[in-house]
């Protein structure tokens, strides 16, 4: 190679690789991608990141390589705004059960505590959350915690309003999740599924009546929608149930304890109601899951946990 073509190709590789955070800080796809979630852009950032308290921060997954490049946060960019405005006092709270990174960007400061993305956390995972926050923010005025998942809204959500209960700075389910939206969203709209913030209203009532929980089996005998979701609503049609417990407290593995065949639905129905054929004893977080069989197998669920209506005074 001679001597003007290698300086070509020299020149090349400092342009490609001054680009790199140049498309980091100002790519328009992550704001698209961000939708309606508030950015940190002061100091010269532009990350998918949100002060929700002084020292909780809610933020969408560190990435590396080209996905944080193009849309999601950099984890070095990330990492770099915290050891910033936060030298050493800092810890990151993983809860995505999908995927992970190198903890060594964050100071080995990084604790995972997984469910699957458009789901609830079991109950047995949110108090030991709490108290972890809450015990990390209690051992120095300064420590901040930054908690995230995929997008940085749903399950953050529910982890930080449950904190928020927990440390008893919102009085409310409603309070913490109206919080939190105005915080985390421009249209406040922070955690929207509905198991999502049927658990943050579980926890409430624990921490509000001051209790514990005990596992209690429960024997299913139907099943009723009222009113029937929509899917189910637009001329005849047919479903079918599918109810799964967790093992072991994690979503992200069930087990199916009952199946139901495919029933006839009535036309415009206002409820309907699912008769098991057969004894069903579930225990603990419980997915209940309906498929339409005439819409290409879609689908309506939630998420109930059956520990909570068993319990005992905390001593």
């Amino acid at each position: 190679m001679d001597e003007q073509s290698t300086r070509l190709v020299h020149s090349s590789t400092i342009r490609t690789r001054m680009a790199i955070p140049n498309i980091k800080m100002t790519n328009p796809i992550k704001k698209l991608v961000s939708k309606q979630r508030k950015r940190y852009t002061e100091d010269g950032f532009n990350l998918d990141l949100t002060y929700i308290l002084h020292n909780v921060i809610a933020m969408g997954f560190p990435a590396e390589n080209l996905e944080g490049v193009v849309y999601r946060n950099h984890i070095d960019d990330v990492s770099r705004l915290l050891d910033q405005k936060h030298p050493n006092h800092y810890k990151i709270y993983n809860l995505c059960s999908e995927r992970s990174y190198d903890s060594r960007k964050f100071h080995q400061r990084v604790a995972t505590y997984p469910f699957q993305d458009h789901n609830p956390p079991s109950i047995e995972v949110i108090k030991p959350f709490c108290e972890d926050v809450h015990q990390w923010l209690d051992k120095d005025s300064r420590n901040v915690a930054a908690v995230h998942c995929k997008a940085g809204k749903g399950r953050t959500g529910v982890m930080i309003c449950c904190y928020l209960l927990h440390s008893l700075q919102c009085v409310s389910a409603e309070d913490a999740l109206n919080y939190y939206g105005q915080k985390r969203t421009f249209d406040k709209k922070g955690v929207t599924i509905p198991s999502q913030r049927r658990y943050v209203n579980y926890y409430a009532l624990l921490v509000e009546k001051n209790l514990n929980y005990k596992p209690v089996v429960l024997t299913v005998k139907e099943i009723k929608l009222d009113p029937v979701p929509n899917i189910f609503n637009s001329g005849q049609t047919c479903i079918r149930l599918v109810i799964s417990e967790w093992i072991n407290g994690d979503s992200s593995k069930i087990r199916k304890v009952y199946s139901s065949d495919v029933q006839d639905m009535r036309r415009n129905a206002s409820d309907v109601t699912i008769r098991l054929t057969q004894m069903t004893q579930v225990l603990g977080d419980v997915k209940v899951e309906c498929y339409n069989k005439h819409k290409m197998k879609k689908k309506v669920h939630t998420h109930i946990s059956l520990k909570y209506r068993r319990y005992v005074k905390r001593t």
